[in-house]
């Protein structure tokens, strides 16, 4: 191949006058283009030559009157550290010259087995290969900046080899030590958590399988002390021409404080919804006592009233005792809804009473008045206890739900359950009526109303039913 036509200065430290005379005339007949021949006798005089000098390339000879061996290779790299070194040898120093070779040497040359032909190869040679050992350099030098500079754990992964690399990161950030940057294929067990490892193989396989060049996922990564940390890792795969992966790059960050802050805010916006259900589900009560006030103290003082009047034109004559008795009878029933209304508005003291005693008060109630037959379970533990507000919170569900069996379920039957087990309550209404599917029925603003009276207490609700088979509403509210 033709050389490059660049003039190359070169730097010949050689002590015999003949070797030199021989090697400079090879230079001449060579391809390669002509530049400056600078020679010195000494590596002492070559220090003094390439403070005045640059050089493309350097030609040493092993065998110097203040330098040799080795020893004269360490000085002219550290002299020349971004130039490339060719070392003369005797055939006796060919082990010299490959040890040379390891300690920053390009190549070598026996004297006398060379001529202009191979002269010109090497020196070609030797300027390509320092330049790209120059560039792995600055490249390898880049990447452990990188590596320290950024608060990621960079890391690769060998497929051939089934070993791997971790960057400084694995230190700082997981606490591990200089021992420990190399890991092999065991390391799923190692580092990832017991819960995590599963879906990670997952889904490594699975990109491998598909061919994708990125991966990340995020999971619990293990510190050198046992404890773990949240981590987004991702990655990217290198495949061969046959599409098989032979090796992977990624970075792995620590999100312990993200997880942390995300987990406080939504614990803080919880707080905020239970705050507003609260108020909200206070000013209903305090607007249903009003109303069920008014009602009781003046719409049915003023019914009764009328109903006395009634009663005195009765026993007067000329009047049409079947209309008067009629408007009797229209106001008694009057009278008696408005007393149910006022009394069903108007919260039950159950601080007198108890929840257990308020339910079966409200069930006799409606057991009187309706077909509907409701029944009580109660399994309520005394040492668990029930604040105030959770009971009347279960004592306006049950309102709620029986009144919607009461309006839509057509059913002859209702069973009020409640229990307290392993620090839970339990709660469910159930009836024998015409039921629904609750996929394809919306909820209406009364399972609305219950549903966030459950999520206020950090409880779950479910609903069974389907058309034909009655409904049940199930709540779990834990008490701690």
């Amino acid at each position: 191949m033709p050389f490059s036509k660049k003039p190359l200065n070169l730097l010949v430290v050689e002590d015999n006058p003949g070797d030199y005379a021989l090697l400079n005339e090879y230079l001449q007949m060579s391809e390669l283009s002509a530049g400056r021949t600078v020679h010195a006798d000494s590596i002492a005089a070559a220090a003094e030559l390439i403070q005045k000098n640059d050089f493309d390339i350097a030609l040493l000879d092993l065998s110097l009157p203040d330098s040799s061996g080795i020893d004269s290779v360490i000085t002219l790299d550290r002299l020349l550290p971004q130039t490339p070194i060719v070392v003369f040898s005797g055939l006796a120093d060919v082990g010299i010259a490959m040890e040379a070779i390891s300690l920053g040497a390009q190549d070598y040359l026996v004297k006398g087995e060379f001529d202009e032909k191979l002269l010109g190869k090497i020196v070609h040679y030797s300027i390509e290969r320092k330049r790209m050992v120059e560039k792995l350099r600055q490249s390898n030098e880049r990447y452990e900046f990188v590596n320290k500079a950024t608060l990621d754990t960079i890391w690769e992964w060998n497929f051939e080899t089934n070993k791997g690399l971790w960057g400084d990161g694995i230190i700082s950030t997981f606490g591990y030590s200089k021992g420990d940057l190399e890991y092999g294929e065991e390391w799923i067990g190692k580092y990832i958590h017991p819960e995590d490892r599963e879906i990670i193989i997952t889904s490594l396989e699975q990109n491998l399988i598909s061919r994708l060049q990125h991966w990340q996922n995020e999971f619990r990564f293990r510190c050198a002390d046992g404890d773990y940390k949240y981590v987004y890792d991702r990655g990217f795969v290198l495949y061969d021409d046959k599409g098989e992966p032979f090796r992977m790059i990624g970075a792995m960050t620590d999100i312990t404080e993200k997880r942390k802050l995300e987990k406080e805010l939504a614990e803080q916006e919880l707080a905020q919804q239970k705050l507003i259900t609260e108020v909200t589900i206070q000013a209903q009560e305090k607007e249903r006592n009003q109303l069920g006030k008014e009602l009781h103290d003046n719409i049915n003082q003023v019914l009764a009233t009328i109903k006395m009047f009634l009663g005195m034109s009765v026993e007067q004559e000329g009047m049409r005792p079947d209309l008067i008795q009629r408007s009797l009878t229209n106001v008694n029933y009057a009278i008696e809804e408005i007393r149910k209304l006022s009394k069903s508005l108007v919260a039950p003291s159950l601080g007198d009473i108890g929840l257990a005693d308020a339910l079966q008060e409200l069930a006799e109630e409606i057991n009187l008045a309706n077909r509907l037959k409701v029944e009580l379970v109660n399994g309520i533990n005394e040492a668990h206890k029930i604040d105030k507000n959770m009971e009347l919170v279960l004592y306006r569900i049950a309102q709620e739900q029986l009144n919607n069996i009461r309006k839509y379920a057509k059913a002859e039957k209702a069973v009020i359950t409640i229990r307290t087990e392993r620090g839970n309550l339990f709660f469910s209404v159930a009836d024998n009526g015409i039921g629904f599917d609750p996929k394809a029925k919306a909820r209406g603003i009364g399972l609305k109303n219950i549903t966030s009276r459950v999520d206020f207490y950090s409880g779950t609700m479910s609903i069974i039913s389907a058309p034909g088979q009655g409904c049940t509403i199930e709540i779990n509210i834990p008490l701690s």
